[in-house]
């Protein structure tokens, strides 16, 4: 900027800054050096001629054109013209693949591996440009391109051709320099993506262990190879969040592995089941849990697959029991887990508890347990896992571990109202309500007391039902309790409207209008028993709510029953007497006023 262009600073106040200057155009052509336009340029036309040529001459051309570019490359690498170099090195490489055949034969396959032995060589020679490998490893990668089709390769040998492609482009990867290694691990991917997809296919198709085996090894190979990767620092934004390579890893080599022993016969299943189960108790027991370790989610990724992989082909035969073993067996790693691992507390232990309730059913349903015990079982899991919840109260474990808890043992009542009927449904409910009732009061929380309460409340309505009664207390009275039961502490501390109302309002007021409207001398007795005990307790416990309610109620049906047995002249007269009554007391009181009033009046005087 010029020196009249500049401004004073500070600048003077009042006075209006000028708008910052205009961008000059061509500003993006500073970036672009000559050189970058000559080279490029120069480039183009070279293809374009061998390019042209090809009609003409043959390979001749672009070869002469070739030999020239890649001696001027080398000669630029030994001057330090790392720029040239690399353009002259990418253009030879161009006019000597040009001079292939481009359709697919195994001779132009052999000229184009030929091409990438002689890269190499140039590289060797060339060690500071980089064209020169990149240029190979593509060779390389078109030559098998060019050769797969016309070989007319089997399964087995093709699905070796790519994965061994794959994991010559990883090696590539590992021991190359960092651009190389990119360039290497961009172009490897999709033979990588095809080569597992293609060997997962033949493994789980193919009868024969002969076949399932080879192709097995090469996948885990290949997932070896890709683990090896997330080492390598240089390479590690290439590949994703962290547990990524080594789970796809894991998946991968569990697949594989799966397999070859689905391809033995109906005993390797289970087998491959057992063996993740295996593999996932000494990754608990063994595996570093620091989160960047490779190796324990890499090893929990190949068990869960075996695992799940071995279930459903169970399911699929019918094998039910083999899979009720399997997920009893299942629980013991999860349980290690949460024991080693802490911080996979929270998901390992309601793994557990579902695979447990789920052999129990899975048992049931194949015949090999008594469905008389299936429904006792099912809820004698919940409570115990809600009593661990509540051990591991205000973690993160605590509330997934009650949730499953709650599932299960809703499943346990359904399953005993389907097999011993409402009763048996009714108590499983109590149970349950119980069970949770005790966990709310071990850890404060509120929803697990109001859920207690409901279960409780359903299991007596429930029970009341299946009795067959209809007197209206069955189901008033249950309620009432499992109110009271809800306020719990809050009935010596919190206002008496809020901690005893609802249950007040829950037990007397259907009972009171039965004592009104029907004559039922037991109802009214007791319903005056209930209220008298009522006000006394809570005359000595200072209690407005309850104290009120009682003393009503007693009004209520005394009034009540006497207004119903009475007869018209009765209530007349009864009417009557109590307004002259009314009037006399209040004639009585003023006169007694009065009368103070004179007295103090006298007594004032002197």
């Amino acid at each position: 900027m010029p020196r009249s262009a500049e401004l004073p600073y500070p600048p003077p106040v009042g006075v209006q800054l000028p708008p910052p200057p205009a961008a000059e155009q061509g500003e993006g052509l500073r970036r672009v050096s000559p050189q970058q336009v000559l080279l490029a340029a120069g480039a183009v036309a070279l293809v374009a001629a061998g390019a042209a040529s090809l009609g003409r001459t043959g390979w001749l051309w672009p070869t002469v054109l070739a030999v020239g570019t890649a001696l001027a490359s080398l000669r630029c690498g030994r001057r330090g013209l790392p720029t040239s170099a690399e353009v002259l090195a990418a253009v030879t490489a161009v006019l000597l693949v040009l001079g292939v055949r481009a359709d697919s034969d195994v001779a132009s396959a052999g000229v184009l591996a030929g091409l990438g032995v002689l890269f190499v060589l140039l590289g060797r020679v060339g060690r500071s440009t980089v064209s020169w490998p990149v240029a190979a490893w593509l060779s390389a990668q078109l030559a098998v391109l060019t050769a797969l089709p016309g070989l007319g390769l089997t399964s087995l040998p093709h699905v070796a051709a790519v994965l061994g492609t794959a994991l010559a482009g990883l090696l590539v990867a590992l021991r190359a320099r960092r651009p190389v290694s990119v360039v290497a691990l961009v172009t490897t991917a999709p033979w990588w993506t095809a080569g597992v997809v293609q060997g997962t296919h033949l493994v789980w198709t193919t009868g024969s262990v002969g076949t399932a085996a080879p192709a097995a090894a090469l996948m885990t190979a290949a997932a070896a190879g890709l683990l090896a990767l997330r080492r390598e620092r240089a390479l590690r934004p290439l590949l994703g969040p962290h547990p990524l390579v080594p789970v796809l890893a894991g998946a991968v080599t569990g697949a594989a592995v799966s397999g070859v022993l689905h391809a033995t016969g109906s005993a390797g299943v289970p087998v491959a089941g057992y063996l993740g189960l295996i593999t996932a108790a000494v990754v608990a027991e063994r595996a570093d849990p620091r989160p960047h370790s490779l190796v324990r989610p890499a090893g929990l990724a190949f068990a869960c697959t075996a695992v799940v992989l071995a279930v459903v082909e169970l399911l699929a035969a019918g094998r039910l029991t083999a899979v009720a073993l399997l997920l009893v067996a299942a629980a013991v790693p999860a349980v290690l887990v949460a024991a080693r691992q802490p911080a996979d507390r929270a998901g390992a232990l309601p793994v557990a508890v579902g695979c447990l309730a789920g052999a129990a059913l899975l048992a049931e349903a194949d015949g090999t347990l008594d469905p008389r015990w299936t429904g006792p079982m099912l809820l004698a899991l919940a409570v115990l896992s809600l009593a661990a919840a509540a051990l591991e109260r205000h973690s993160a474990t605590e509330v997934p571990l009650a949730g499953s808890s709650v599932v299960v043992g809703l499943l346990a009542v359904v399953h005993l109202g389907r097999t011993g009927g409402a009763g048996a449904s009714a108590a499983g409910l109590a149970v349950l309500g119980a069970a949770l009732i005790g966990y709310a009061a071990r850890t404060g929380r509120a929803p697990g007391r109001a859920g207690g309460c409901a279960l409780l409340i359903a299991g007596a309505e429930l029970a009341v039902a299946d009795t067959g009664t209809h007197v209206v207390e069955a189901y008033s009275l249950p309620l009432a309790g499992v109110l009271l039961l809800y306020s719990g502490r809050r009935l010596a501390t919190a206002g008496s409207w809020s901690a005893w109302g609802p249950a007040l309002a829950a037990g007397y007021p259907p009972s009171v209008f039965l004592a009104l409207v029907q004559p039922d001398l037991a109802r009214v007795v007791l319903v005056v028993v209930a209220a008298t005990i009522t006000t006394t307790a809570a005359t000595g416990w200072g209690v407005r709510a309850p104290f009120l309610v009682g003393a009503g109620t007693l009004t209520v049906v005394a009034v009540g029953r006497l207004v119903a047995v009475l007869p018209a002249p009765g209530l007349v007269a009864f009417g009557l007497a109590g307004a002259v009554l009314l009037g006399v007391g209040a004639g009585y009181e003023s006169r007694r006023r009065q009368a103070r009033e004179a007295i103090a009046s006298v007594a004032d005087m002197r």
